[in-house]
């Protein structure tokens, strides 16, 4: 089954310290990829994801950065020209989801994907479960 992950679940792809997913298609969506590069590369803002990037000894932050900047191609990231027609249409069901998070909605139905959330999100969750996807929250 294809995976879509968020932005910390990514980040732990490109530390592999959840390889044994990587047999499966992974794909990211561009907000959450936007979210990891802002948080990888803006050191000012302070964060969950700023924070565990700054705590990376030096090598190891250097590789992920390489990752992070040319994602590995096993990586999959969406485009909005193939994902913005179906936001549109998923706006008129799923009023009250934001932004990331009615792109992850519409990945994951492109993709038929299972979604790998890092944190819960019960109005993302509750509009992957009423279009007959699943997502799975990780630690």
């Amino acid at each position: 089954m294809t995976q879509l992950v968020d932005d910390r679940v990514l980040f732990g792809l490109l530390l592999e310290r959840t390889a044994e997913r990587q047999h499966q298609a992974v794909y990211t969506t561009g907000c959450w990829y936007l979210r990891l590069c802002q948080a990888a590369l803006s050191p000012t803002v302070s964060g969950v994801l700023s924070g565990a990037f700054t705590e990376l000894p030096p090598r190891l932050r250097s590789r992920v950065m390489e990752s992070l900047l040319e994602l590995p191609a096993e990586i999959g990231l969406v485009s909005l020209r193939m994902l913005a027609p179906l936001i549109g249409q998923l706006r008129e069901r799923h009023r009250t989801l934001n932004l990331l998070s009615i792109e992850a909605l519409a990945a994951a139905l492109h993709l038929d994907a299972e979604v790998y959330l890092s944190t819960p999100s019960p109005p993302l969750q509750e509009a992957l479960v009423a279009e007959g996807r699943q997502a799975v929250v990780v630690d």
